[in-house]
């Protein structure tokens, strides 16, 4: 009898052990063709089971985006009062073809029950015309895609540049975009190209310029965000190699699904969307950078590019002596106009001529740096006559005609007469501002009138032959003589502009110095930065005697060369220079770089005391 029930437990058992294997079925489904650069979906289907040791085909023809990615479904029907349970068990890969081609994919396989079970094989055709496919699969069936990951074709940055090749100096413009399907919620990490090699001016947008709206680049549609535009001007030339960028962005995803979904279901209704990130190389380039012509080239280029208008003015043609003519030359146009060097102007010998005061306004136009640059001159006359100041010239190189181009001023003839304070011993001051209020006379002609007792006493020594007497001769002509030494060598010294210049140039650069500090303080870089160029500009000028028309880098390190200035010193001072200009336009330093600058600014200078020896 038990031999009996054992018998027929083992073939109950067997049977529907039978009938389970039956019921599992395991299928693979990806779309038949697909476009070359488009992802798909590649599902492999199980109902029934659940594997352990699922095996899937080799997929080196294609490049893995994301997967497997799991999801389980159960679902209940009830027929005729008989339930039936079944549970659907989907592994879901999402791909991009490497190449074009025809391509297979073996059969995908596991084990269940001891029994090996294995899935359809699959043909897949890549072809640069396709259409992109929107399901996983070709033959109708209703079938699952989620789509959880970003392709390089979703989301990207390109560096767009209005010239690829230009002359030195010329203005170009760099825009770093960003092209992405309108998933992209904002950026993790940025780090953008530092256009080494060129001068750097950022445009500033506004956030309805940023969001350029909707482009077409290869055949898609993209939704545009302008990350950063700039308008650069190349330094040297030569192909500029521009290095690589890089940034985080962070996008919301869609979970899309086109099959039916039953109540069961309860992890597609509540991850309808995800959050993912993903590294974007924002790729440098190359800028051919030309020579200016030397065919041709103005005595008096200093490197202007663009296109320039020039205007002058000056205040009297008839003047006396000790009044001050001011004479003003503007510069106007497109281009390099913040670095412009002065034009120079020959005032006759017997004029005193004071530094020129600089006022430059520059703006971004659309995608062009323009403004002006006044400088005006200042100058005494101190003798009679008739006077010419000859015309100014100022050359630039005209990218768009490919040629020099050179822009005079007005010749100026001055009739100069004797004032009636043209007195000798009189003491003129003279302002920075050089407005003829500003001049004034110091000598006076009413002097103390004394009010005190005058009368005269009879004295019981004699004054003559006394100590007193000859004491009364020998010290006020000693002092005479010293006083007159004095005032001879005090003369000679206020005649020798250079050495006057030389004397103060500590004195006005710990001005500008304390001036920068107090920028630092408010944390206002741009201004803490112009500052501290100044006071390095005018410590240089007025130390080295070098006029403000010829400073320049170069210039500036032949002279301390000559003064036998240590050579770490002048690389220091060189790149401070080099920090400040840069800093100017693309300020990327903290509080913490500014206070470092500030004091290597402050230590530069003391050590150009202690060197330059006048």
């Amino acid at each position: 009898m038990k031999r009996i029930l054992f018998t027929i437990l083992s073939l109950t058992i067997a049977v529907f052990t039978a009938l389970a294997d039956e019921n599992v079925t395991f299928r693979a489904a990806a779309p038949n063709v697909v476009a070359m650069g488009h992802k798909f979906t590649l599902e492999f289907h199980i109902s029934n089971a659940q594997p352990t040791d699922l095996q899937i085909p080799d997929l080196s023809a294609f490049d893995v985006l994301s997967g497997p990615n799991k999801s389980v479904a159960n679902s209940i029907s009830v027929i005729n009062g008989n339930m039936t349970r079944t549970e659907n068990t989907t592994f879901t890969y999402i791909l991009t073809p490497k190449k074009e081609g025809t391509f297979t994919i073996s059969p995908a396989r596991f084990t269940n029950n001891g029994k090996t079970i294995m899935s359809n094989a699959l043909t897949i055709k890549v072809d640069k015309s396709a259409p992109q496919q929107n399901a996983a699969g070709g033959n109708g069936n209703q079938v699952h895609q989620d789509e959880v990951g970003l392709s390089d074709k979703d989301v990207f940055c390109l560096v767009e540049y209005s010239k690829r090749k230009v002359y030195e100096g010329e203005q170009l413009v760099a825009t770093i975009k960003l092209y992405h399907k309108g998933n992209v919620r904002g950026f993790d990490d940025v780090k953008l190209p530092e256009f080494n090699g060129f001068i750097q001016q950022e445009i500033t947008l506004n956030d309805k310029e940023r969001d350029s709206g909707i482009e077409t680049y290869n055949g898609d549609r993209y939704y545009t965000y302008i990350i950063k535009r700039s308008i650069l001007f190349p330094q040297r030339s030569g192909t500029i190699e521009i290095e690589n960028g890089k940034a985080t962005v962070v996008a919301q995803i869609q979970r899309r699904s086109n099959r039916r979904r039953s109540f069961w279901d309860m992890d597609d209704f509540f991850n309808t969307t995800q959050t993912v990130k993903k590294d974007l190389v924002i790729k440098g380039s190359r800028i051919e950078v030309m020579p200016l012509p030397q065919e041709n080239k103005p005595a008096d280029f200093n490197g202007a590019v663009g296109s320039f208008k020039m205007e002058s003015s000056i205040n009297s043609t008839e003047v006396k002596t000790n009044d001050p003519v001011n004479l003003k030359i503007k510069i106007s146009g497109t281009g390099n106009i913040k670095y412009l060097k002065n034009p120079e102007i020959k005032f006759p010998n017997d004029f005193e001529i004071y530094d020129p005061t600089v006022d430059s306004k520059v703006s971004t136009s659309g995608n062009v740096v323009s403004g002006s640059k006044t400088i005006e001159y200042l100058t005494i006359p101190r003798y009679a006559g008739t006077y010419e100041i000859p015309a100014a010239s100022f050359s630039y190189f005209d990218p768009k005609t490919k040629s020099y181009k050179t822009l005079k001023t007005e010749a100026y003839t001055l009739q100069v007469e004797k004032g009636a304070n043209d007195n000798a011993g009189n003491t003129t001051v003279v302002s920075n501002f050089g407005t003829k209020e500003n001049v004034k006379y110091l000598g006076k002609d009413i002097h103390f009138i004394n009010t005190k007792d005058t009368s005269i006493k009879k004295s019981d020594k004699p004054l003559f032959g006394s100590t007193g007497y000859y004491l009364w001769f020998i010290i006020p002509s000693c002092l005479f003589i010293m006083l007159f030494i004095l005032y001879r060598k005090q003369l000679k010294e206020n005649a020798n502009i250079v050495l006057v210049k030389n004397k103060r140039a500590n004195k006005q650069a710990t001005k500008r110095l304390k001036q920068a500090n107090i920028h630092l303080q408010a944390n206002e870089k741009e201004p803490f930065y112009e500052e501290v160029l100044k006071a390095l500009w005018g410590y240089t000028s007025d130390k080295l005697n070098i006029p403000m028309a010829e400073l320049d880098k170069d210039t500036i390190e032949a002279r301390l060369t000559e003064h036998n200035v240590d050579k770490n010193t002048i690389a220091d001072f060189m790149n401070i220079l080099q920090t400040c200009e840069f800093a100017r336009f693309a300020p990327s330093g903290g509080h913490e770089a500014m206070d470092q600058l500030y004091n290597k600014a402050v230590d530069l200078i003391g050590q150009l005391e202690e060197q330059i020896k006048k």
